[in-house]
């Protein structure tokens, strides 16, 4: 089956930000898609908030659910790029990357948004443990574009075989 790749990024990253990048950059033969995608305004899937721990039961369905939808398009020989705050273990298929940016930022951008400082210090500690199951990484704390283009490298690399080096490569 055609390959499934796998962005992971704590809240703050820049998963949602550079999605419209990654459309607009793709050359048409990938399917973007971000898990959130499926959430109300309010964050719910089914009415209930997919955040919240009360929700902890269906994340094993939600992410069944969403291997399903990639299976569908992966079928027809399309390759889908899959945007999500999930680890490996949650999602045992596909070629990851972590999507990251210093924890100041993620901070800060959590903040705007208006989360609760105990909120915002799970985001980090989520941040910390991703850096442990995928330490391939690309910044998040760099312009959309730019963040969008080092994802495609990544793609272009793992589908043809070479690796690449990102975060050294747009370090600084």
């Amino acid at each position: 089956m055609t390959r499934l790749f796998v962005v992971t990024g704590a809240p703050g990253a820049g998963k949602s930000t550079v999605v419209p990048e990654l459309v607009r950059l793709n050359p048409g033969n990938l399917v973007v898609m971000d898990m959130d995608e499926l959430l109300d305004d309010q964050g719910r899937l089914l009415g209930i908030s997919i955040a919240s721990a009360t929700a902890a039961p269906i994340w094993p369905a939600y992410n069944a659910l969403w291997l399903r939808i990639t299976e569908l398009i992966r079928r027809s020989g399309i390759p889908v790029l899959l945007l999500t705050p999930g680890l490996p273990s949650e999602l045992p298929e596909g070629r990851w990357l972590h999507l990251d940016c210093p924890d100041v930022v993620r901070r800060k951008r959590l903040a705007g948004r208006g989360w609760p400082h105990d909120r915002i210090e799970d985001a980090v500690a989520d941040a910390e443990q991703m850096r442990k199951f995928v330490p391939r990484s690309v910044r998040g704390d760099v312009a959309p574009e730019r963040c969008a283009r080092s994802i495609l490298d990544w793609i272009r690399g793992e589908r043809f075989g070479k690796t690449l080096n990102l975060w050294t490569r747009f370090r600084g």
